[in-house]
């Protein structure tokens, strides 16, 4: 009783439902992938979708999740056209693990609990459900474990399928879909795994869907129900344990001891003529198993109604559901809140009249929309006493509201930033990156150590500005540019779901990120600086303010050639040129630009940085002496030898040799300016350009 108590406290409660789906087809750049596909799963089933590779498993999935839209058929979950609300009581299980790989297993649950479950739970309630999950599915020893990658070793690959089930179970999903769960692991591992999902399928009364592609025979007979694909239609929809009597019928008899589920896929990869047959057969048995005669009116489920319109080849036929009010109370509440629901597009549930006729291969109209039993019967233990904002209404015309997201803008935007610290802060401040930084400045220190405040040295101080300014700038501007194409399967997984904002997740990246952005270049500048001649404090923090400021409006440029280009050789081309441009623009290679390129200097980030620089460092850091032979500079031309030494190069002069300057307040607008402009294109690539389907 106490197990029952922590099993279900906190968590969402969840409708058992069911899933129908009829006369699916999917038709892809011309290509057609299904072809009037049908199936049903109940609360409590586990469904498996096999066929060889290419027959449309996954997209079929892909269909019911409604991630894709069919181009013909329905699907119906507990009875209702599938829509935005049913969404939010699935969970799809991607075939590949796709985490953040330098997060522990159950940091990777926390932030998952914490964005995908209604802020009306509290904190330790969130936890106490990953506690729980993490012993649902025998993952509490490797909790604290990375996820871990090819080259950096962290959990197993029956671990990562388990903890990728766990993220999805966190929002107790009363309809779980998983794409081929069993791939890449061991035997053992495999059959654990489906024993665990068959589990929670008959105790917390859930609908399974998984897509197998070779299981053994003992994976394969634990399975209730079977959808067999051939060519993207059915070969065979039924019981799991009958398949290989109907096999026989069709005259494709088993061998003995041998693996029914390899058989049947052999015999689906076999010949045209044997297809055809099996497709064939798939019709002819739904027929003969239900033996429906002639003007024959009977009660059936909403479930079972979607295969009649497929398989059955009969007359005008008139299918009714005999739903008992007194039966099902349900339906009785739904009777009172029918008026009061008016407004939204799903109705309650009532009566449903299905006409099938022969002479017409069009899909059967549903007149009314259907809920039979699963609405309230076999209620799961998750929900006996609990109840949320997010999916559990305390009346039944609550049911049908739509909860966008889970979670209020705020707590999406305050764990978002913890996680992307987390993430971000072990590649930025790798030990390799430090070590880079830590030798430029130490080289870079005593290339320019204690420069002298002369003529002579003017170019080296100049050059030590230009060097800093554009070695940050690649530097960011390359690693950000890598930023997005290595969250991008992340980020489109957890989009799909449906667990934040994009907005949330943006403004979180860049604040989150924004101390580590900061961390090594202040750590060079303060090196590489006071090795070469520390001037003032107040010079030095006005310089490393604007070697700051050159370093963000460059990671706003990678942001946004990262997020423009999926294929990361283009984007890394695009930056180069970009970065080539701006270097030869900056100022200091090139004084004398020809006229009809003066130009390009105003678009080059790097001129505004190094021009504020110039003006910071010789306007309020120490004068520079003229030279005492061949000054170049008029001024001390005009002073005597002896006198050149003590005489300052006037300020003005020394930046007219550069070309014409900006005041240091514009530069800096414009700098500002330009980033917050790259900034919000990119937000507007993220949301429009690359919307996960």
């Amino acid at each position: 009783m106490e197990e029952r108590h922590r099993m279900t406290v906190g968590w969402p409660r969840r409708r058992p439902l069911d899933v129908a789906f009829n006369d699916i087809s999917l038709v892809l750049d011309k290509t057609p992938i299904l072809s009037r596909v049908g199936g049903t799963c109940k609360p409590g089933e586990v469904l498996a979708i096999m066929g060889p590779s290419g027959s449309g498993k996954t997209s079929l999935l892909n269909a019911i999740s409604g991630r894709v839209r069919p181009t013909s058929g329905t699907i119906t979950i507990g009875g209702s056209p599938l829509n935005k609300r049913h969404k939010r009581q699935i969970c799809y299980v991607l075939q590949d693990d796709i985490f953040y790989t330098n997060l522990t297993l159950r940091q990777t649950l926390v932030y998952t609990a914490l964005l995908r479950l209604p802020d009306s739970m509290t904190y330790q309630e969130k936890m106490n459900l990953v506690d729980h999950i993490l012993d649902i599915l025998d993952l509490k020893h490797c909790q604290d474990t990375i996820i871990g990658k090819v080259m950096n070793r962290g959990l197993s690959g029956g671990e990562k399928k388990r903890t990728n089930i766990a993220c999805e179970l966190l929002t107790n999903p009363s309809i779980m879909l998983l794409d081929e769960p069993t791939s890449g692991l061991d035997s053992s591992t495999a059959h654990s795994l489906i024993t665990t999902l068959k589990q929670f399928a008959e105790k917390e009364h859930k609908t399974v869907i998984v897509t197998l592609h070779q299981p053994s025979s003992q994976i394969f007979y634990m399975v209730d129900r079977l959808l067999l694909l051939c060519n993207g239609q059915n070969a065979y929809f039924g019981d799991t344990r009958k398949v290989v009597e109907h096999f026989s019928n069709l005259g494709l008899p088993i061998a003995p001891h041998y693996n029914p589920a390899d058989f049947i896929l052999e015999q689906v990869k076999g010949p045209l003529e044997v297809q055809e047959r099996l497709i064939q057969g798939a019709k002819e048995d739904i027929r003969l198993n239900f033996n429906i005669p002639e003007n024959f009116t009977l009660q059936t489920s909403p479930s079972i109604q979607s295969l009649y319109s497929k398989y059955l080849s009969l007359p005008t036929v008139h299918v009714t559901t005999g739903i008992d009010n007194n039966q099902f109370p349900w339906n009785n509440k739904c009777t009172a809140c029918q008026q009061q629901c008016q407004h939204i597009q799903q109705k309650c549930p009532t009566d449903v009249s299905v006409t099938i006729d022969i002479d017409k291969k069009e899909s059967p109209i549903y007149n009314k929309i259907v809920v039979g039993e699963e609405e309230d019967s076999g209620r799961s233990s998750w929900s006996e006493e609990t109840r949320s904002e997010a999916s559990g209404p305390s009346s039944p015309c609550e049911e049908y509201t739509d909860v966008q997201w889970p979670t209020s803008f705020f707590t999406q935007f305050k764990v978002l930033t913890q996680r992307n610290f987390c993430v971000a802060r072990p590649i930025i401040l790798s030990w390799l990156n430090g070590a880079q930084t830590l030798i430029l400045a130490i080289i870079a220190g005593l290339l320019w150590y204690q420069a002298p405040r002369t003529e002579e040295s003017l170019q080296d101080i100049q050059g030590w500005m230009f060097f800093s300014t554009h070695y940050w700038m690649l530097f960011k501007l390359f690693s950000a540019l890598q930023s997005f194409p290595a969250e991008r399967e992340v980020i489109t997984k957890e989009r799909a779901s449906g667990s934040y904002r994009v907005s949330a997740y943006y403004l979180a990246k860049m604040v989150g990120e924004l101390p580590l952005t900061f961390t090594l270049p202040t750590l060079y500048f303060f090196i590489s600086y006071s090795m070469m001649g520390w001037d003032n404090i107040i010079t030095g923090f006005m310089l490393l303010f604007m070697l700051l400021l050159n370093t963000l409006v460059a990671q706003s440029v990678g942001l946004l050639i990262g997020a423009v280009c999926y294929d990361l050789q283009v984007g890394i081309t695009i930056a180069a040129i970009f970065t080539l441009f701006t270097q030869l623009f900056g100022g200091y290679l090139a004084n004398r630009i020809p006229p009809w390129l003066a130009w390009a200097k105003y678009l080059s980030m790097v001129h505004y940085a190094f021009q504020n620089m110039n003006i910071i460092q010789f306007t309020y850091g120490k004068e520079i002496s003229c030279s005492m032979e061949h000054s170049r500079f008029n001024s001390c031309v005009e002073v005597s030898n002896n006198e050149a030494d003590s005489h300052p190069i006037p300020i003005e002069e020394i930046l007219a040799e550069r070309g014409e300057t900006l005041p240091i307040w514009l530069n800096t607008v414009i700098l500002i300016g330009f980033m917050i402009v790259v900034r919000l294109l990119t937000y507007i690539m993220l949301r429009f350009l690359h919307r996960p389907k």
